[in-house]
């Protein structure tokens, strides 16, 4: 899924939490004034508040197609960091354990561009052609991209 179908899934399932937590905070409005006064007039706010909250996000839906429509989507540049440093973490744990039930333990897998980098001093084993071949077979990168320490 890509970045912007995120942000945009992030968007309406939290507009949708926001009018359900105003639906549940007027009902609970509606049952502690059954039979008061001012029970017309809260009732006219709530139903005003609650067209607010619904009608609230339509305007930036717009803005959103136009964007994209335009080509000219920017994109959270935090928000991109984020997805870039927890995807190269998630892949140097996956190498990283691949090595170690391979019996290359205590190895330092860094990711670094288009390269890996592969730091096995500290292993009892120490064979780079065949941490080579563990890390090319788990992260789909070439021979030539991998640099092995040892």
């Amino acid at each position: 899924m890509s970045i912007i179908a995120c942000q945009y899934r992030l968007y309406v399932s939290s507009w949708l939490l926001s009018i359900a937590g105003v639906t549940i905070i007027g009902v609970l409005v509606e049952l502690l004034l059954t039979n008061s006064p001012v029970h017309k007039f809260v009732r006219s706010i709530y139903a005003f508040f609650i067209l607010f909250v619904i009608v609230a996000p339509i305007p930036g839906f717009f803005k959103n197609a136009s964007a994209a429509a335009s080509g000219g989507i920017s994109l959270d540049t935090e928000l991109s960091r984020e997805i870039n440093r927890q995807t190269t973490a998630a892949r140097q744990a996956s190498v990283t354990s691949a090595l170690a039930a391979a019996g290359f333990d205590n190895c330092i897998v860094t990711f670094f561009g288009d390269k890996i980098y592969v730091n096995a001093a500290a292993s009892t084993k120490k064979d780079a052609a065949a941490i080579i071949s563990i890390v090319t077979a788990v992260s789909g990168v070439k021979p030539d991209a991998v640099e092995v320490l040892t």
